[in-house]
């Protein structure tokens, strides 16, 4: 007994780090952040956060929701074959190498792997018939619980200001949310398909091993604040999980395969539900866009006057020390007529107004550590369009 249980954990310590997508993973959140911090500095001469907060964020979100819902796959025996996992991984690998963070969706590979195992009668897919429909349904149902957890958790912290050029020409801000995240789940494979590939060793009946799937989440926040907009985002995922979970109760109640077919819903549901507060976001006039609010603030470096002053993205400087300002070269100059004291009116997307004032000293930021909507620092800097 003791044997067999250090097998175990032997078996499922090498595919918690042998894992490609593991990696793989870790290696594009690096690039992530490093294009991040390209742009940004292009953009406004200063990046928000270094690479390494990237790097952070793929792993130790989605470690904590995969060590939850593990709990949740092991307690139902949730059970596939090796090549059912093996396909899987590969799938999310090249969804990973093709570079577009949203596209890294578990339900992807998995609809994809149930509509091959339907539609292709070849006996080398047998593998993946073989995988029961109700564990489908339960693996696609644990990833989107996942995806629902961490974008309600995670989507809004650490967001990335941007510039978008609008349909008129003008360049508008954005908060962009670019996050990749690394879910561990466990699952169990069969120890006899195992032995027929490494005769040498033995295996258990059902052998714990850990799939690393990778969740994107991808959204540009230009219409509204991210928190107004993160409700319907969140609930649009809520509610895909939701139908999952019922397809899931009706497979293991009813015994029938046939609410397989449910996992392309879910995904088509997904994506119109996505997609309609993309168009709820876009239908709004451009919140950080200059005006008769004043100089529009994008974003605030961290450590700087501006954090400390309570200053946020979306909130417009109308005044500095009773001088109104529009722009950021305004603002510029209005803050080096008004040393050493500065009192700014701040105003919010409604029209209220409050305070912040604070003494200015020669070592602080000569911006204060604020990021205005303007022109890129850098011409040379890409600047995507808002279709």
């Amino acid at each position: 007994m003791r044997v067999e249980l250090l097998d175990e954990i032997g078996w499922t310590a090498i595919s918690l780090i042998a894992s490609p997508t593991l990696w793989l993973a870790l290696l594009v959140s690096w690039v992530i952040g490093i294009r991040r911090v390209k742009r940004e500095r292009g953009l406004f001469r200063s990046r928000t956060h270094g690479k390494r907060s990237d790097v952070l964020e793929t792993l130790l979100p989605g470690l904590l929701v995969g060590l939850v819902l593990s709990v949740v796959s092991g307690w139902f025996g949730l059970t596939v074959t090796p090549q059912y996992a093996l396909l899987l991984l590969g799938l999310s690998s090249v969804l990973l190498l093709i570079g577009v963070v949203r596209l890294n969706l578990p339900l992807w590979p998995i609809v994809l792997l149930g509509l091959t195992g339907w539609f292709v009668m070849d006996s080398r897919l047998d593998s993946i018939r073989a995988v029961e429909p109700k564990m489908i349904l339960l693996l696609a149902t644990l990833t989107l619980v996942a995806e629902c957890l961490l974008v309600w958790w995670r989507g809004q912290r650490r967001l990335s200001p941007s510039l978008v050029v609008s349909k008129r020409g003008r360049f508008i801000g954005g908060l962009s949310a670019n996050k990749l995240w690394l879910l561990p789940l466990l699952v169990f494979v069969p120890g006899d398909v195992l032995e027929t590939w490494w005769p040498r060793y033995s295996f258990p009946e059902l052998v714990p091993v850990v799939l690393w799937l990778p969740i994107g989440f991808s959204f540009l926040f230009t219409g509204k604040l991210p928190k107004e907009l993160m409700r319907p985002l969140v609930q649009g995922r809520l509610i895909t999980s939701l139908v999952a979970v019922l397809l899931t109760v009706l497979t293991y109640v009813t015994g029938q395969a046939e609410w397989l077919y449910g996992i392309v819903l879910l995904l088509v549901l997904h994506i119109l539900l996505h997609q309609r507060v993309k168009r709820l976001n876009r239908a709004q006039t451009p919140l950080f866009l200059n005006g008769t609010r004043g100089a529009v603030i994008l974003g605030t470096l961290p450590d700087k006057p501006a954090a400390e002053m309570g200053l946020i993205p979306g909130e417009a400087i109308y005044k500095v020390n009773g001088e109104k300002v529009d722009s950021e070269a305004s603002f510029y100059e209005a803050i080096q007529k008004h040393k050493p004291y500065l009192r700014l009116e701040v105003m919010n997307h409604n029209g209220d107004i409050r305070f912040a004032q604070r003494a200015f000293y020669e070592q602080d930021h000569h911006e204060l550590g604020i990021l205005f909507v303007n022109e890129p620092v850098h011409g040379r800097t890409k600047v995507r369009s808002l279709h």
